[in-house]
């Protein structure tokens, strides 16, 4: 009965230890989890991860470019988890207009809350073979009427992407609240123009590492330039 009243105490005991977080490995406090913290940087960007991370990393990115759905597949997960959830890096993203599509997949990025930005742009890149494709004639003539509303939500139906954004919580009335805000499509644009006249930006997916662009587009080439930066800061 001593025996069988001691194996329950130490499990009540283990439990209580889990459940409030004290059991860490060598007394060790619980790391934070860096990929919740979501800022803007004075340029106007969502930024995830440590805000005083010694690496900073910048994503130009397209949202209908099929090279930056790749390097989400291939990449995403890696960076969040190796670079960015530790805090070693933090991350910033800017959307790089190639065509209208870019303005409208941009605006429902956007939508909701900051924290909700990089949610959101996974989704769309990570599933982007899903919902990117070419327009019928009659879905060209619908993207291309003057009214900036009826446009961009015909872009949004014809793509499957209020489908989408629904299943991610989001109502129909929301996503098109968002989808008409032109002023923040044109500091996109403004934000695009920039990156292309004054920071040498000519295609996507593009990097900026600490200041400056680098040459790798790919996660595997990617990778291997954080981690060497990385043991620069060791």
């Amino acid at each position: 009965m001593l025996r069988r009243g001691f194996a329950a105490s130490a499990i009540a005991l283990a439990a209580a230890l889990i459940l409030t977080g004290a059991a860490t490995p060598k007394g060790r406090p619980r790391e934070k989890d860096w990929t919740g913290t979501v800022t803007i940087s004075p340029q106007g960007y969502h930024v995830q991860g440590n805000p005083q991370a010694a690496i900073r990393l910048i994503e130009y990115v397209s949202y209908s470019c099929p090279h930056c759905g790749i390097f989400e597949m291939e990449g995403g997960d890696e960076l969040r988890e190796r670079f960015i959830k530790p805090g070693t890096v933090a991350y910033e993203l800017r959307p790089f207009f190639l065509n209208e599509i870019d303005k409208t997949v941009a605006l429902l990025a956007y939508c909701g809350p900051p924290a909700k930005f990089f949610g959101n742009t996974t989704q769309l890149l990570k599933f982007q073979h899903d919902w990117l494709r070419s327009p019928t004639r009659a879905q060209a003539q619908r993207w291309s009427d003057p009214d900036w509303n009826r446009r961009v939500q015909a872009m949004t139906e014809d793509l499957g992407l209020y489908t989408m954004m629904e299943a991610r919580g989001y109502k129909r009335a929301e996503l098109d609240k968002c989808l008409a805000d032109e002023a923040l499509a044109e500091q996109l644009r403004q934000g695009t123009e920039d990156a292309f006249y004054k920071e040498g930006v000519k295609g996507t997916p593009a990097f900026q590492l600490n200041g400056q662009l680098v040459p790798e587009n790919t996660w595997p080439a990617l990778r291997q330039r954080l981690a060497g930066t990385m043991k620069g800061f060791v």
